[in-house]
């Protein structure tokens, strides 16, 4: 409720319009909808990620590859491309029978292989397939096995959206604390996390934006980041406990405004027909385009090596 399929779909949308070849995987299995948001039911590809999670448990997992993405309207009009994953088929009868089984390890000669697994071999054979620039994954969000796959296993980076309500902070403290007691996930995770403060009010911005990155900052502060003892401070040791004003840390918030415009968004729409402009997305998403943008182009790799 977050608006972050929206918001994932307009990154790819911008970075498509600077030429970029953009994937999008829906993750989010159990409420699928990133497919509708920009495909017209026509355009759904024969597959979906379920698809290849039921026919990888078999071991039939590339039968199903080439049937399993399609292009977007939205890259149309732009220099790059949109390619779309959709977690359903444009056939699918029996969605809920296959998602009861989506979950359960596959064995393999090197022992069971988990869901994490599994979906880091999906996503190298589409990337194999399909040479994008990026690739967005939509995940579940919160304790869920899906959200941790996307994160621990999978993201460069993971944007994690928020509101200023107390079901986000304390969703968001019970999965830092559940993460607090792993160290070795902990160092892994943290600097690879980005918050973006979701559906920003208009309304007493300022004010509202800076009490959003308090919260933010006391939440990293008490549970991901490291606790700086008192008095004497071994300089020898590094600790990574960014200041709160600190534009590059995790907890510093990317903003996402409010726009009703985005609520019943239909990308089919024309502006003139009453669809989001250029100047529109770029007024409600710009921040988090641009912030995307210079983050794939930090991991550009120097001539001779390769990128990862």
């Amino acid at each position: 409720g977050v608006g972050r399929s929206t918001a994932l779909c307009m990154v790819a949308w911008g970075l498509a319009r600077q030429g970029k070849r953009v994937l999008l995987v829906d993750f989010d299995l159990e409420s699928p909808g990133l497919s509708w948001l920009i495909l017209p039911a026509e355009r759904v590809a024969e597959f979906g990620v379920m698809d290849w999670l039921v026919e990888d448990a078999v071991g039939q997992g590339d039968s199903v590859l080439a049937g399993l993405v399609s292009a977007s309207p939205l890259g149309e009009t732009t220099q790059g491309a949109v390619r779309v994953a959709a977690a359903m088929g444009a056939q699918e009868s029996d969605y809920l029978a296959k998602l009861a089984r989506a979950y359960a390890d596959v064995p393999s000669d090197q022992g069971p292989q988990r869901l994490g697994v599994r979906l880091r071999r999906m996503v190298e054979a589409l990337e194999a397939r399909e040479q994008p620039d990026v690739v967005l994954i939509d995940s579940r969000a919160g304790l869920h096995d899906l959200a941790a796959a996307a994160i621990t296993s999978l993201a460069d980076t993971a944007l994690l959206f928020a509101t200023d309500s107390e079901q986000t902070w304390q969703g968001y403290r019970q999965l830092f604390s559940h993460w607090q007691r792993r160290v070795d996930v902990v160092s892994d995770v943290r600097e690879r996390l980005a918050f973006v403060r979701a559906l920003t009010p208009k309304s007493n911005r300022e004010s509202g934006v800076k009490r959003f990155q308090r919260k933010a900052y006391e939440l990293f502060a008490e549970t991901l980041y490291d606790a700086i003892p008192q008095g004497n401070v071994d300089v020898e040791t590094e600790y990574f406990h960014p200041a709160e004003s600190d534009e590059s840390a995790p907890h510093f918030p990317i903003l996402v405004d409010w726009d009703e415009r985005f609520q019943e968004f239909d990308p089919a729409l024309r502006p003139e027909q009453g669809g989001a402009s250029e100047v529109h997305v770029d007024a409600t998403f710009g921040a988090l385009i641009q912030w995307v943008k210079r983050r794939i182009e930090a991991d550009i790799p120097r001539s001779g090596e390769d990128a990862t």
